[in-house]
């Protein structure tokens, strides 16, 4: 290619080329400036020029690079390993915080201890508050000091703080144990989504989210269903002795499986699997995949500036060689150079600027509302008259909500890959973020259909049966709603992926703290036929604004797109990629 050439590409994407020295392991760099036009959130997801499969067509974003230590380069077994660990992390945290829902008033009647249902319940809105507000602490602190520690020490916290428990006498005691709890397990809502993003591409995140939100799911539903007969055999402290030695358990096996996903990665920009450079939509131009070499050129969409640092297909680095079971059990090896840990606490901040970030944690907030309704309201409805449950049948009464969570998965989960690559596909190959958002029909129908089965249907004192499946079927819905607001950010602001996430998990556990200290005193207040019609309603109007963000979604990325930039650009002349 000819000097005159570059210039012009020079002056077309606004990037340099320069030879990096020797030290660089003789990698060539192409360091650009953001190109403000992109649009956060819009992608080029499927090449409709490539012939072959049509796996041979997706393009990987992000693109992965030539280390075997990047986690998008790992082998499918050894992400699945990882898959397996956020499942341990999920259910060695849960079952210890969920084990009491369904043996609330046995631990209300013991005269030893002198809290209320509706303390223990208000206990329970303090730790999810503390679930979403300490993200502002323990997600910077992964950020600065890798994944492993911050997974290791937040289950060494449940397990300390739960075993406390049983021995409880007073309301204050409760609430702060609950708060602690909330405090180190945070990031059971945030971190395993990040792990998610750091193994797993565009096309397929939505699929290997929906494994996550199935584990966090089942295990909360799993806990109450098994605690019912361990307390009628053992009593209530024997119950939450049981669940923290399972969580310890948990904890061994992590410490000796899990990896460090923290990477600084140095190509980011999208390419098809011959090294075609595909970025995120600007426009179509004729570009030359090499920049160095005069090849046959390719139709590309690009926005080099935009991948932070380019680095030649055709010149291979020099990487370090795959890590050994022993250094992947270091606890250090996420640590960043340089330290930045009040950037990244600050960074959620930045983000509450953005309607869509807010938006899907109203979203997330809405859909988890309802699974703090049925756990406020399950023993109180079953225990009672027509049904008079025992403690165990309570417990029993969650086999549902566990089934219903696996037979969903895969709408929730896989389909909405699924749809986002069709969409694409009629689009020339071209995917918004907001093509996730369809699958949240299926839940906007029938989540208040559930939620009047459940709560109208127990006023009525309707067969058990018919309840068990509103209760069930409202459980499970609530993994779309998750998977969907989770998904959508990450799709629109992946360079701010992190703090995005952070804003959404405190909307989150912030709507659920003042559901879970009110339910109590609305079921009381209104009687269940009211409150449930109510909640129909709700469940109704807040799913149903996804339509809004449908028709609106891309005006705002369009709109703040150069405020989003000017924020990643702050960011990386720090050094920092979040």
């Amino acid at each position: 290619m000819s000097q005159s050439s570059v210039e012009k590409k020079q002056n077309d994407f606004k990037i340099d080329v320069e030879q990096m020295s020797d030290s660089d392991g003789g990698q060539l760099e192409i360091n650009g400036e953001i190109d403000y036009s992109v649009v956060p959130g819009t992608s080029n997801l499927v090449d409709i020029t490539k012939t072959g499969s049509k796996k041979d067509q997706i393009v990987l974003i992000p693109t992965p690079s030539d280390d075997p230590n990047d986690p998008l380069n790992w082998t499918f077994r050894r992400k699945m390993v990882q898959m397996f660990c956020i499942i341990l992390y999920c259910y060695g945290g849960s079952v210890p915080g969920c084990c009491i829902y369904s043996i609330m008033p046995q631990i209300a009647a013991d005269p030893n201890v002198n809290i209320t249902v509706s303390d223990l319940n208000a206990g329970t809105g303090y730790s999810f508050l503390f679930l979403g507000l300490g993200n502002l602490i323990m997600l910077p602190l992964a950020q600065q000091y890798g994944k492993r520690p911050i997974y290791l020490l937040g289950l060494l916290g449940v397990i300390g703080f739960n075993i406390w428990q049983p021995y409880i006498h007073t309301n204050g005691e409760w609430i702060a144990s609950k708060i602690l709890n909330g405090l180190f397990y945070c990031t059971i809502e945030s971190l395993p989504e990040i792990t998610v993003t750091d193994m797993f591409f565009e096309h397929e995140r939505a699929t290997y989210m929906g494994i996550y939100g199935a584990a966090l799911f089942s295990s909360n539903y799993a806990a109450p269903m098994l605690a019912g007969f361990v307390n009628d055999a053992l009593g209530w402290k024997w119950t939450i002795i049981i669940a923290v030695i399972f969580g310890a358990v948990c904890f061994v096996l992590m410490f000796f499986l899990m990896e460090e996903t923290n990477y600084e990665r140095k190509i980011r920009v999208n390419k098809d699997k011959d090294g075609n450079i595909i970025g995120a939509i600007t426009s179509n131009v004729t570009e030359n995949h090499n920049l160095l070499n005069n090849i046959e050129p390719v139709i590309s969409t690009v926005n080099i500036g935009n991948q932070a640092i380019l680095v030649d297909d055709g010149i291979s680095g020099e990487y370090p060689p795959e890590k050994t079971f022993i250094q992947k059990l270091s606890l250090t090896s996420g640590f960043k150079k340089d330290f930045h840990l009040w950037d990244y606490m600050i960074a959620p901040f930045y983000m509450v600027q953005y309607p869509i970030v807010l938006w899907s944690g109203f979203l997330y907030g809405s859909s988890l509302f309802w699974y703090s309704v049925l756990n406020g309201t399950e023993a109180l409805i079953l225990g009672a008259e027509p049904y008079n449950f025992s403690a165990a049948m309570c417990g029993l009464a969650y086999v549902s909500p566990v089934i219903f969570v696996f037979l969903i998965y895969p709408y929730a989960g896989w389909s909405t890959d699924w749809i986002k690559i069709k969409i694409a596909k009629k689009h020339n190959g071209v995917s918004q973020a907001e093509d996730r958002l369809w699958v949240l029909i299926v839940y906007m129908i029938l989540g208040p259909a559930a939620l009047i089965l459940w709560g109208v249907g127990a006023a009525h004192g309707i067969h058990w049966i018919g309840i068990i499946i509103g209760l069930g079927l409202q459980a499970g819905l609530c993994i779309v709603g998750c998977i969907s607001s989770v998904t959508y950010t990450l799709d629109c602001y992946p360079e701010m992926g992190v703090p995005a996430i952070t804003v959404l998990v405190i909307i989150r556990n912030t709507m659920n703290f003042a559901m879970d200290y009110g339910i109590t005193p609305f079921v009381t207040n209104t009687g269940v036929q009211n409150c449930f019609i109510a909640s129909a309603f709700i469940c109704l109007f807040c799913i149903s604004t996804f339509f809004v963000m449908v028709k609106t979604g891309f005006f705002w990325r369009n709109k703040q797109k150069e405020k989003y930039w000017n924020l990643v650009a702050k960011y990386r002349s720090k050094g920092i990629e979040l």
